[in-house]
């Protein structure tokens, strides 16, 4: 046996005459071998209810959506288990008929499918759920079942996965576009080497032809100096 106290929100439809108030359900659940008792406390209008189903029951909404009863009995105890609801999941206490009111689950999974359909009944006060409402308001939330703890862990090692495939991936194509460039750049590098080494020759060369030219002109220049023969006239 396992009693659970969660605090469920509960789908309204706002209109322009009401007040933005997030109304709650308090569900505290006792799973048993063959059924589940509830005592439900809606905060909307502080009414009190009780409620059973037999585990065949499950069974035959189960087989109403062509499901596997195990997994469909997993996630009907995991949506009424988890403090808050349960993700992809609507919780409304119905009132359509006054005299029977129904405490309705629903799966929202691009299209609504009931799940379940828990005729209650009402009950002047049910103090040991007010106390246990109020106690599981001050504590922190329930951590959620195995089965959805397994279903994530098993969605976060995927995508981890995943991530590091990816990583690797875009990792291996940055270095390929690195090499490319590197070896661009490399030649690039030569290109502008081999126009400087041709530049530096045709440089030296000029510098030589015009050292020889000067060298030429002060030779010239500094040769020795022929007489000149003057005719004297007294000769």
């Amino acid at each position: 046996m396992s009693t659970f106290v969660v605090k469920l929100l509960q789908r309204s439809q706002l209109s322009h005459s009401q007040i933005d108030v997030k109304p709650f359900i308090y569900v505290r659940s006792k799973w048993m071998d063959d059924d589940v008792e509830f005592d439900i406390l809606t905060t909307s209008d502080n009414q009190n209810y009780r409620s059973s189903l037999k585990y065949d029951e499950f069974r035959s909404g189960a087989c109403e959506l062509e499901q596997a009863y195990d997994a469909f009995f997993a996630e009907c105890k995991s949506a009424l288990t988890t403090h808050m609801g349960l993700q992809g999941f609507d919780y409304e206490i119905s009132l359509e008929d006054a005299d029977k009111p129904t405490f309705k689950v629903y799966k929202c999974e691009g299209y609504e499918t009931l799940y379940l359909d828990v005729p209650l009944r009402k009950v002047s006060n049910c103090y040991q759920l007010l106390d246990a409402a109020i106690e599981a308001g001050q504590q922190k939330p329930q951590a959620a079942p195995a089965t959805e703890s397994d279903a994530q862990t098993t969605a976060s090692l995927a995508e981890y996965e995943k991530y590091v495939r990816d990583s690797k991936l875009k990792e291996e194509e940055l270095l390929k576009k690195f090499l490319l460039l590197l070896n661009s750049k490399k030649a690039h590098i030569r290109d502008l080497e081999s126009q400087l080494e041709k530049r530096s020759g045709k440089g030296s060369r000029a510098k030589n032809n015009q050292r020889i030219s000067s060298d030429e002109e002060d030779d010239a220049y500094g040769a020795a100096t022929q007489a000149m023969n003057i005719d004297n006239d007294s000769d």
